[in-house]
């Protein structure tokens, strides 16, 4: 027995030093791990706000120059202070540049506990534009992008008990991709006038009225009387995916003379008001307003300004001029296209015209007189035309240019705007800039005379299906328009004093294609208007009764005020006294609207359709203290199933205004849902 026990001592222990080399390995599972779960936590958070913080810099330096953000290629270098870099191949945050937007990121990963300067923690940083070729590895599906960040940080951590199995250190890591890609808003209908906003129409009959409807967004028309179906009812106003209004006065208020929703009835997947819902003087809604099922629809109240901001604020500067050409890379400026003069302004029939500059001239001094352009036939616009059409030998003044024959995206002017009467037009893919007006017309004995830069009485306009057709409206001040100018003949203060300028349309069909991305099977639209994709119908923000921001040194531009000029950003500047802006400022207002070229009738649009059909698909843009007014006729903007509306003839459509005001009798701005949309871009983590 004594023998046994000599010769089985010390078992216990070696069990138990066995026990304990797995009892320290499943501490080290439980400790080690459990800690690297932790720091990996703190890595992904660097992580994430490294990339959004880049991202965000980059946006910000897009948004200061005034770029298309939806446009962003990458260049060389890409460190200034305007500018995003690429760097296509990982690097350490060591090796980048203090004054890159990634040096950004390195700097919200160090404020997040990883400081890669240390010799346990490394941030390395890879960025890239959002063209296909160009997708993030780490989110190889997603797209719609125009600029992306990916972030790695990188930890080694010392190991406790993971140590006993030669475990002495571990590595954590994590990954982020943060990029700026493609939104769309939420609203179809955009009211965008504020209080002590006025516009010069009354909506009743058509009066012009100086500084009436002050604080309107919507004046619904007092008949009642819509004849199309909107969901399962009728309406006035008819905006499925919902309607924004961002005035915030109402009915009893003493800077609102007709309240924000009239009465007529209005029925939309949403109401979103500028206010809190319980003061006074926060935008509350006269009238019907019910959902798509005709309940009764309990509008949203805020005070977010980001909700009540023009929505193409975010795609940056105005529609650019003559897009797929080449600016002179020491002044920065565009060459000019070729120009045809016709003497009186008058177009001949039955010709195809080339993407031009055109204008009226004096066939006795054969300079420009600013006159009217008058269209009697059918005409066809063409980027393959040449030369000036003059089948009738009445002469005309041709002067060569930068061709865009080649161009899938051309720019047509009109200087003096357009009298399309009642001819027949064909306009392929392109824009057409109706640059000012110096023509009175008569609308009726309420209205008087008006500056109209386009009118139409029967005529019918065609535009491009695949890649689509953008209409301007504006002056001869329209950013890139000086350019151009250098190569019209003899050019006068009467082409560059022209006024602003109204719509006129009546009797008279039209249908036009918003433009459709680059990405789209069949388009051909230049990479560059991608940001303009949806809009069909653009007015000059500066045709406006407040100011617009507009590029430092401005004509026009306030000086002294808390705000300056700084940029084509989308953003206003200048109103009333009374009104909601940085400048409040009467004196500083006149002065700016005087240097826009605007007139007291200029920033309205008059629609007449009668028994005609205006078709528009996509966007229809004016900007805040501007007004759409329908005065007769049937039910807005109609199109067929043809022309992508639904059996009741509604346009999909987004809308985009200062104020609708409509008349009695049947007449209303009924809607589909649209299907080519405002897109705007944010800056969000994909990864």
């Amino acid at each position: 027995m004594s023998r046994r026990k000599k010769t089985s001592g010390g078992q216990a222990i070696v069990l138990v030093t066995l026990g304990l080399m797995a009892m320290c390995g499943m501490m080290g599972l439980a400790v080690d791990m459990g800690w690297s779960f932790f720091v990996h936590k703190e890595a992904q958070t660097a992580a994430d706000a490294a990339a959004l913080g880049a991202v965000q810099e980059a946006m910000k330096r897009m948004g200061g120059t005034g770029a298309s953000v939806s446009a962003f290629t990458c260049t060389a270098g890409g460190t200034a202070s305007n500018q995003a870099q690429c760097q296509t191949t990982a690097i350490g945050c060591g090796s980048v540049v203090a004054t890159s937007n990634l040096n950004n990121g390195c700097q919200y990963a160090k404020k997040n506990g990883f400081d890669w300067t240390t010799s346990r923690q490394n941030v390395t940083v890879q960025s890239n534009d959002g063209n296909a070729a160009n997708l993030p590895p780490t989110a190889p599906g997603v797209v719609n992008l125009t600029y992306w960040v990916t972030v790695r940080t990188v930890q080694t951590v010392p190991q406790l008990f993971s140590a006993v199995v030669s475990r002495t250190e571990g590595t954590v890591s994590a990954v982020a991709t943060a990029a700026i890609a493609a939104s769309v808003g939420p609203g179809q209908f955009y009211g965008m006038n504020r209080n002590g906003d006025c516009t010069g129409w009354t909506g009743a009959g058509g009066v012009l009225s100086a500084g009436s409807n002050c604080g309107v967004d919507y004046l619904g028309a007092p008949g009642k009387s819509a004849t199309t179906a909107c969901g399962s009812g009728k309406a006035n106003l008819c905006a499925p995916a919902g309607i924004i209004l961002s005035s915030n006065c109402n009915t009893t208020s003493a800077t609102c003379s007709s309240g924000v929703a009239g009465d007529g009835s209005a029925m939309g997947a949403s109401l979103t008001i500028m206010g809190d819902g319980t003061s006074a003087n926060d935008g509350k809604a006269t009238g019907t307003w019910n959902d798509m099922n005709g309940n009764a629809l309990t509008p949203i109240y805020t005070t977010d300004s980001k909700t009540y901001a023009d929505p193409t604020a975010q795609i940056g500067p105005q529609p650019p001029l003559v897009s797929e050409l080449t600016p002179n890379a020491q002044t920065g400026k565009y060459p000019a296209i070729g120009s045809c003069g016709y003497p009186g302004g008058v177009i001949p029939a039955g010709v195809t015209l080339g993407p031009y500059q055109y204008y009226s001239y004096n066939k006795t001094t054969n300079v420009p007189d600013g006159t009217q352009l008058t269209f009697s036939g059918s005409v066809t616009f063409s980027k393959s035309a040449t030369g000036c059409p003059d089948p009738q030998g009445k002469g005309f003044i041709y002067t060569p240019g930068a061709s865009q024959s080649s161009s899938q995206f051309p720019t047509y002017i009109f200087y003096g705007g357009m009298d399309a009467g009642s001819s027949t037009m064909t306009m392929s893919a392109g824009q057409y800039v109706m640059a000012g007006t110096k023509t009175q017309v008569q609308i009726n004995p309420q209205v008087g005379m008006i500056d109209a830069v386009f009118q139409e009485k029967g005529a019918s306009i065609t535009g491009n299906t695949t890649t689509g057709t953008m209409w301007v409206f504006t002056d001869g001040n329209y950013p890139g328009m000086a350019d151009q100018l250098a190569n019209v003949p003899g050019n006068t203060t009467a082409i560059q004093n022209l006024t602003q300028g109204s719509l006129y349309f009546k009797n008279g069909s039209i249908d036009l294609k918003g433009l459709i991305g680059s990405s789209n099977s069949g388009s051909n639209l230049p990479q560059g208007m991608d940001a303009y994709s949806g809009i069909s119908w653009w007015q000059d923000r500066r045709n406006s009764d407040v100011g617009y921001n507009k590029p430092s040194g401005s004509a026009g531009c306030p000086s002294g005020q808390p705000q300056s000029c700084s940029g084509d950003d989308g953003t206003v500047l200048v109103c009333a006294s009374n009104g909601d802006c940085p400048d409040h400022n009467d004196s500083a207002l006149a002065a700016m609207l005087q240097a826009n070229h605007v007139t007291a009738t200029s920033p309205g649009l008059i629609m007449d359709p009668g028994n005609a059909n205006i078709a528009l698909n996509g966007v229809f843009y004016q900007p805040r203290g501007a007004w759409l007014n329908f005065i007769a006729g049937n039910a807005g903007f109609t199109c067929s199933a043809a022309q992508g509306g639904n059996p009741n003839s509604q346009c999909p459509l987004e809308v985009v205004t200062g104020a609708l005001l409509l008349n009695n009798g049947t007449v209303g701005l009924e809607l589909a849902g649209p299907t080519n949309p405002i897109v705007t871009y944010r800056p969000v983590l994909i990864h």
